[in-house]
């Protein structure tokens, strides 16, 4: 009986799935390999880039600041007296000299005050007057009566000697020389009164008068003090200067001290400008600017830095350094150009706006044919408005594209259309 053999099957469809697989997957792998080395590219017109040549030349080292025109000097005009507003005399905006008159006040309190003021002073100078006279006629009178003792007592010592002389021989009585004799005594006693009273008198009148004429030269003192209020009630210029906001109104009751306006003496002028921090290490007095204004060019110095930093900013205080120009306003703006150094040699790049997509890391530089670009890393140092100064990375002659980026993604190389 023949013996069935069974035929076994092969093994090569067993493998055939692992051996495809295989092959797909080392595909995919060779294909990245070689979409890795190929190069990282984007093509893009010319027309839609702003392209610069790296050149050599001098770099100005210079920031535009914005500022404002401020008065060498502000004068406030206040009230010294208060009263109400008479009349307006100046407008905004005039020039106005020394001692002109720019608001008149009145104030009726103030005018009876000067006239009971002058009143007193009358009636104590009339008062004086009169004690003068009277001191006189007091003094006339007790030099007459000096006189007059003088003259009674050397009639009553003649009289008192003859009666003495008499008595001694026995032709009068003795009651006659006793009474002689008193009336010379009584005399004397008188001379030396009257002569007390006359010093005294003299003494009196002296200090009287001085104190008389103190409390008048005080009234006087008074008078003018109170008449020279009224020249307050005229508010005038105390330097010539052009008159700024004017606040105060026809009738209004003005209050000592009320703020009524203000000068502005724009004989000399500065300029007060702010500047970003991040330039705080560079700015230093004495730095020069210029200043364009009506096509003309001023100079400018810096003479003050203020110490605050706020919001970021922080300010300087400019002069013109020669002439200056004519009919600045205060508060006009200003636009000018600061140097920040001397000019020096240097590697320049225009400006573009490439800057805010890599930072000045790295630019696209055209190749010498000019149909590609290439990713290439720099090195930027000081920068002004219009330029970069390259420190690395470049050199004279190649060209940069410097327009904007965004549109350029992230590729190593520009090929132009």
């Amino acid at each position: 009986m023949d013996t069935i053999i069974k035929k076994k099957k092969s093994t090569f469809h067993k493998y055939i799935g692992y051996i495809s697989t295989g092959i797909f997957i080392l595909t995919i792998i060779l294909y990245g390999i070689s979409a890795f080395n190929a190069p990282s590219e984007i093509s893009i017109s010319k027309n839609k880039l702003q392209i610069a040549e790296v050149t050599n030349g001098l770099f100005h080292d210079y920031i535009n600041i914005k500022g404002k025109i401020q008065p060498h000097q502000t004068i406030y005009l206040d009230a010294v007296e208060r009263g109400r507003v008479k009349e307006i005399v100046a407008q905004e905006g005039s020039f106005i000299n020394e001692g002109d008159i720019i608001i008149a006040l009145e104030n009726n309190e103030l005018y009876q005050q000067i006239l009971n003021s002058e009143v007193a002073l009358a009636e104590k100078e009339n008062y004086l007057r009169n004690t003068k006279i009277n001191f006189r006629n007091d003094l006339i009178q007790s030099q007459k009566n000096l006189v007059e003792s003088e003259y009674q007592l050397k009639r009553t010592e003649r009289n008192y000697k003859q009666q003495e002389r008499l008595l001694e021989k026995g032709l009068v009585a003795e009651e006659e020389y006793i009474k002689a004799k008193e009336d010379y005594l009584f005399q004397k006693e008188m001379l030396k009164i009257n002569k007390m009273k006359a010093e005294n008198d003299k003494l009196l009148q002296e200090t009287t008068m001085q104190t008389l004429e103190e409390d008048l030269v005080k009234m006087r003192a008074t008078l003018e003090l109170v008449q020279s209020r009224l020249e307050h009630l005229e508010i005038k210029a105390p330097s010539s200067a052009y008159l700024g906001n004017i606040e105060a109104e026809i009738g209004q009751s003005i209050q000592q001290g009320q703020h009524l306006g203000v000068l502005y003496d724009l004989s000399e002028v500065k300029v007060i400008a702010e500047i970003d921090e991040r330039y705080i290490t560079k700015v230093k007095k004495g730095l020069k600017a210029s200043y364009q204004f009506q096509n003309q060019n001023y100079d400018l110095v810096l003479q003050r830095i203020y110490p605050e930093v706020k919001e970021s900013l922080f300010k300087v205080e400019l002069i013109f350094e020669k002439e200056k120009p004519e009919n600045l306003h205060s508060g006009q703006t200003t636009n000018a150009r600061l140097s920040l150094g001397n000019p020096k040699k240097s590697l320049l790049l225009n400006k573009g706006n490439f800057y805010s997509e890599t930072a000045g890391q790295w630019v696209y530089v055209l190749s010498e044919d000019g149909k590609t670009a290439q990713k290439r890393k720099i090195k930027i140092g000081d920068q002004n408005i219009q330029k970069y100064e390259i420190l690395d990375g470049l050199k004279a002659g190649e060209k940069v594209v410097i327009s904007q980026y965004n549109l350029l993604g992230d590729y190593d190389q520009i090929v132009f259309e």
